[in-house]
């Protein structure tokens, strides 16, 4: 069973870690923000303003380098874009000749702001990019960050709550009232009303602690987040989304436009997120040390921030080795077109989305190289010096 397999998993990583961490707080779905931090990265569209379309080509930056935004659906301030950082602070995006920063977006603002050219890419939730594209915003996949379906509900240990059939009645903390969209196709698929059986309340930055203390009963959550909870020291478990539906999660998107205007920036970028995402399986105790030195506000145990980063790796590669070791073989980013298509079957199903959508229309893996050399990428990851690991033991 997923939920078996998945609790086991992370299991082992948190045995020293949950006796230690520490709870914080956290926005946003596809990533966690345990630190309580704010946006660091130096911008990002303010919340309640409506971003203003950007008719310029992406900026020049710091050396040259082609400057890009990426822009996330949470505070920057997290531990689940390592493979973002990684492939920062390991030179593979400057290699590329980009000058990369990360950026909070507001509720559904990603996709708009890419949309609008204020941002080159976004990572959205499928459901997320199928309304942007019903709506007429020209978006595409380029880039599969997430492999397997990440969301799924944490519970307390002494909830009583073991199985889907258990949450009926109960109350479910969103971070933002959106994200019923990203779970309701589960929540049906497992056999619920969520109009009916569960009443969602908008909890935003507290909603792990409102958890942790009773006031509500389930904390929609997905894996690296829930990772990293465990290692701070939540007494939860996780009740696995992907037993009930296997399909995607999160995608790389960016303005259609930049597929014909500026495809080379599209695949320079395609290219150094897998360099990262690679790194960071390698080694998932670098990824964690210069993602802490680039956070260091970010409360955790080192067990706990390591096991943060497998949490990165389910997500991206899979729960078990046979998937994963596919994924690398057959090439990191590559969109599972059979995953995408239940997707949007139950898009539809669910009423996100009133008809199904071309998937040519939705993604491509047209700007994934699978030629690049991951014996480079080893070495890195083999021979990183750790900067910060010390003051986390």
């Amino acid at each position: 069973m997923r939920k078996v397999q998945i609790t086991l998993l992370i299991a082992v990583l948190w045995l020293v870690a949950v006796l230690a961490g520490c709870a914080q707080s956290s926005t946003q779905p596809g990533g966690s923000n345990p630190s309580g931090g704010t946006n660091t990265s130096g911008g990002g569209q303010a919340a309640g303003t409506t971003p203003q379309p950007n008719t310029a080509a992406p900026a020049s930056g710091s050396g040259n380098l082609q400057q890009v935004t990426v822009v996330v659906p949470r505070t920057v301030e997290v531990l689940d874009d390592a493979h973002i950082w990684s492939a920062i602070k390991m030179g593979y995006f400057a290699e590329e000749g980009l000058e990369v920063k990360i950026e909070q977006s507001f509720g559904t603002t990603d996709t708009k702001m890419v949309a609008l050219k204020n941002a080159q890419f976004a990572l959205p939730s499928p459901n997320f990019l199928f309304m942007g594209i019903e709506n007429g915003l020209p978006l595409k996949a380029v880039f599969q960050n997430d492999s397997i379906n990440i969301f799924g509900m944490a519970v307390r240990t002494d909830s009583g709550i073991k199985t889907w059939e258990d949450m009926k009645g109960k109350k479910v903390a969103l971070g933002d009232a959106a994200w019923a969209n990203i779970i309701n196709p589960t929540l049906i698929a497992a056999g619920l009303d969520p109009e009916k059986d569960v009443e969602y309340v908008v909890a935003g930055e507290n909603r792990f602690q409102m958890v942790q203390e009773g006031k509500l009963d389930i904390l929609f959550t997905w894996v690296a987040e829930y990772s990293q909870l465990k290692g701070q020291g939540f007494d939860f478990e996780y009740i696995d989304g992907n037993e009930i539906l296997p399909y995607t999660s999160n995608p790389l998107v960016t303005n259609a436009e930049y597929l014909t205007e500026d495809p080379e920036m599209v695949r320079k970028f395609v290219r150094a997120l897998a360099k990262g995402m690679y790194f960071v399986k390698m080694n998932p105790e670098a990824a964690a040390d210069l993602t802490l030195e680039q956070f260091p506000s970010i409360k955790i145990p080192w067990d706990g921030a390591v096991g943060a980063m497998m949490g990165r790796v389910y997500q991206g590669f899979g729960l078990n080795e046979a998937d994963q070791q596919k994924i690398v073989n057959e090439g990191i980013g590559i969109a599972d077109m059979d995953k995408w298509k239940l997707n949007m079957e139950w898009a539809v199903k669910t009423g996100i989305i009133q008809k199904e959508i071309p998937l040519d229309q939705v993604v491509t893996n047209d700007f994934v190289d699978t030629t690049w050399d991951k014996s480079k990428v080893e070495a890195d990851a083999k021979n990183y010096v750790f900067k910060v690991k010390d003051k986390y033991q």
